[in-house]
């Protein structure tokens, strides 16, 4: 490879046409992209989460962009594909979120069960207590506060997606404390 200016300078230049084109792509499809993924996530804060992930996957593969024979078909099949794992997960959140509440209500009866919620719920409050301090405020915002992961963002001045992961992580050792520290009915679900 030449060690030449021009040869650096021509880089510069394609790295800057790259941008350019980008840029403009993001402006002429951002609110037709908005509109489409609005229409399945019904969530405002989602799509604008869904949206940024699919401008994040294009400016990682800007480098291709001049090969890209059908942009709007390729930027429709991102948007459609981050939606489908978007509802991937919000599925398998509901599922074992639904399954916790079944199982908890079924161990917390009438007929003498109090004893046996309170040790779960304590062994939960510990694992809680573990967590490094910003893992555990994104839990506790989220879980007791009820606030959105846009919310908790914007509160903890943190991105959408460090809180997801962090939240993801949270749940994961919860998960794992409690099977290590619960034997019995609940070792099943966690």
């Amino acid at each position: 490879m030449p060690e030449n200016e021009d040869y650096k300078t021509s880089l510069h230049h394609d790295d800057d046409v790259l941008e350019q084109l980008f840029n403009e792509l993001f402006r002429e499809y951002e609110h037709r992209l908005y509109a489409f993924i609005i229409k399945v996530v019904k969530s405002d804060a989602q799509t604008k989460d869904i949206l940024q992930d699919v401008f994040l996957k294009l400016w990682q593969v800007r480098e291709q962009l001049p090969e890209i024979q059908n942009i709007n078909a390729f930027l429709y099949k991102l948007a459609e594909n981050k939606v489908y794992d978007f509802l991937r997960r919000a599925a398998r959140y509901e599922n074992v979120r639904n399954e916790f509440w079944q199982s908890y209500q079924q161990y917390h009866s009438p007929d003498g069960g109090d004893l046996e919620a309170k040790e779960f719920n304590g062994i939960i409050q510990k694992a809680i207590e573990q967590l490094p301090p910003q893992r555990k405020a994104i839990y506790l915002l989220t879980t007791r506060e009820g606030m959105k992961r846009h919310e908790v963002a914007a509160e903890l001045n943190l991105s959408p997606n460090t809180v997801r992961n962090q939240l993801s992580e949270a749940i994961h050792y919860i998960r794992q404390y409690v099977n290590k520290h619960l034997s019995g009915f609940f070792s099943f679900l966690f």
